[in-house]
């Protein structure tokens, strides 16, 4: 968190232009992180004339940004006093990284005991718009491993987390996905998915990893949205068909379990 507050300057006081120290694509991303930045508790609302001064930017060039930010909803602006704060996408975005963070508390506990009974690598995937990213994962501690690597992204027309998260999405959501997704059959993908909401879990064999075998099992909240997959994954080797059967049972009661504790109420 920042420590600095921007002082109240004159309006008509002409700020400094930035040095150009971001990458000439990436310059106005990081000018409008800047802005957002510089709100805090002790100055949530500022003037124009204040944010610009505090990112060292003219007024026109901060006011062309806020314009930008005030579109989508990152920032809102009083119409008496003209002064700007954050908006409701701010919020929208903070409860998602809450949320996200709740629910990896409370599945650590579940996959540590599913870390340890596989002997692989467990991690958390998190629905991301149209792809799933890795926000949390107990590494195996064979030397020959597999691991997603938090932070990275995957697609969900492919690999067991995806299949998992993707046979809970609503059908609009689906449509969606399908419609900007590429490399997957058409027909193949639909049984697919069907198996997954009959078995309960998902499996694949090198789909999005060569030589790698995973079996995963969709999380979802109260109201049955889907949130991400719990997703064990190792050499396929190890990770057999037959012991990817043999996982299913616990991997699913793991599933079951995580989803109570948030929760979700079975209604078959």
């Amino acid at each position: 968190m920042w420590n600095w507050y921007p002082p109240r300057v004159p309006a008509n006081k002409k700020p400094k232009v930035a040095e150009r120290s971001a990458p000439r694509g990436a310059q106005t991303v990081h000018r409008a992180l800047q802005i957002l930045e510089t709100f805090s508790p002790r100055h949530p609302a500022l003037a124009l004339a204040e944010l610009s001064t505090a990112v060292g930017l003219t007024v026109p060039t901060t006011h062309r940004l806020l314009r930008a930010l005030h579109e989508k909803g990152f920032v809102v602006q009083d119409p008496n006093t003209k002064f700007y704060s954050l908006g409701p996408s701010i919020v929208r975005m903070a409860a998602l990284v809450q949320g996200r963070d709740d629910v990896i508390v409370v599945a650590h506990p579940t996959m540590e005991r599913l870390r340890e009974l596989s002997g692989e690598s467990v991690g958390f995937h998190w629905l991301v718009g149209d792809r799933r990213v890795c926000v949390h994962e107990l590494v195996s501690d064979h030397p020959l491993r597999m691991a997603s690597g938090v932070g990275n992204w995957y697609p969900l027309v492919a690999g067991a987390g995806g299949k998992a998260i993707l046979a809970y999405v609503s059908d609009v959501r689906l449509e969606s996905i399908l419609a900007k997704a590429e490399g997957f059959d058409p027909v193949a993908l639909p049984k697919a998915l069907a198996k997954v909401r009959a078995d309960g879990y998902a499996t694949s064999h090198g789909e999005t990893v060569e030589a790698a075998a995973a079996i995963a099992v969709a999380i979802r909240r109260t109201s049955g949205e889907v949130i991400g997959a719990i997703n064990v994954t190792g050499p396929s080797n190890r990770l057999t068909a037959a012991r990817l059967v043999d996982l299913s049972g616990a991997l699913v009661q793991a599933g079951r379990e995580v989803m109570r504790q948030l929760g979700h109420v079975e209604t078959d």
